[in-house]
């Protein structure tokens, strides 16, 4: 990996000092040594609100105080831009969602998830003020559109819930697949500032079904999952004109290849 491409990366003193900064020094204590017990939920954070789940104190501390989500480069897009469009496919409990609108609150965000209750959570923990700029869509994305997936899954709200299990668990439902395309395709949509795909091992099959998607996101955070989506997802993505900036953990930072 190029010096350059690591230079966009948020260094972690840095970071934590930013962090200490915007929750305080006794929360930052809290979440890099793990401290949960030390929290009275539900509990009200910067940025984030009211937190009525460790769910959601586990994502702060990954996304944010680690800096898994962190990227220099792209935070710095979205907050000079001045309507930044981001998709954000797999919301789970919302705390990328709601991180978007703290980096720029004129930012419109589409949030994608296959459990209308991740949909329900984040709408009820978004302030009234950014409901109107997020638009919310229920689908398991794949390839083709309009085949019928069972799911299977004990917490609809568990960030791990995958649509390739299907049985073994203690609730099950079925959900209609939905390629990204099709799911954008009713709306206006020009350049996407940042498309983020965080879907629990199934990304090589949804970037099939995103081919007008791909032609209009600068950017791509991806999360991998295994090295099965890995091998399947990052050669197909530079077939679309992307390269890889940088990877941090399980995560890559892509951007549109320049002409």
């Amino acid at each position: 990996m190029s010096n350059a491409g690591n230079r966009y990366c948020v260094p972690r003193l840095c970071n934590f000092m930013a962090f200490g900064r915007i929750f305080g020094i006794r929360n930052l204590l809290r979440f890099y040594f793990k401290r949960w017990d030390l929290f009275n939920l539900p509990v009200s954070l910067p940025i984030f609100g009211t937190i009525s789940r460790k769910d959601e104190l586990f994502s702060i501390r990954d996304n944010i105080l680690q800096g898994t989500l962190r990227d220099r480069g792209i935070e710095g897009n979205i907050r000079k831009e001045k309507e930044p469009l981001i998709i954000d496919c797999g919301i789970n409990v919302g705390m990328t969602v709601r991180w978007w609108f703290y980096l720029n609150g004129q930012a419109t965000v589409y949030g994608i998830d296959m459990m209308q209750e991740a949909i329900d959570f984040t709408l009820a923990a978004l302030p009234e003020r950014f409901k109107a700029r997020f638009v919310p869509i229920t689908a398991v994305l794949g390839p083709e559109t309009g085949r019928m997936v069972e799911l299977s899954y004990d917490d609809p709200l568990f960030g791990a819930n995958n649509a390739k299990i299907s049985s073994g668990c203690a609730e099950n439902r079925r959900v209609k697949s939905m390629t990204l395309d099709d799911c954008l395709n009713n709306s206006r949509i020009g350049a996407i500032d940042l498309l983020k795909v965080d879907i629990e091992d199934t990304a090589a099959q949804m970037f099939r079904g995103a081919t007008k998607t791909l032609s209009r996101a600068r950017n791509i955070l991806l999360e991998l999952h295994s090295e099965g989506e890995r091998e399947d997802s990052l050669p197909y993505l530079r077939e679309k004109g992307f390269c890889v900036r940088r990877s941090y953990k399980r995560h890559v930072w892509l951007e549109k290849a320049a002409k």
